[in-house]
């Protein structure tokens, strides 16, 4: 069964069920004027299931995904656009492994305490 998910970035690009070339140019194209990407899974219990990353000032990413509710929110740090490119692949695919290549902690708001995962 194929999991259906929408990406899009802030500058309002949006893609149903993107590929890794698509996930690709939308993380590429990420920008101080367009910081963000989330891909949501559309097939979900509820609006809850999502990965999104925001392009920081230091030209690193804050990363999150969230399965479901709150007690399933956590956050990292990534260094690299290809590496957030293959994680969202993943994630959007639904293949092992992407939650290893991180130290993930749970969401919290404050911006400026984030650990880096990576």
């Amino acid at each position: 069964m194929s999991v259906r998910t929408r990406a899009y970035c802030e500058r309002g690009d949006s893609v149903e069920d993107p590929t890794s070339e698509d996930l690709g140019r939308l993380v590429s194209g990420l920008t101080r004027s367009n910081r963000f990407v989330i891909v949501e899974r559309l097939d979900a219990a509820n609006s809850e299931y999502y990965m999104q990353a925001y392009l920081r000032d230091d030209g690193a990413y804050w990363l999150e995904y969230r399965n479901g509710g709150a007690d399933t929110h956590f956050q990292t740090t990534c260094l690299t656009p290809q590496v957030l490119k293959r994680v969202f692949t993943m994630w959007r695919y639904s293949m092992p492994g992407w939650l290893d290549w991180f130290v993930w902690q749970p969401w919290f708001h404050d911006p400026d305490a984030r650990d880096s995962g990576v």
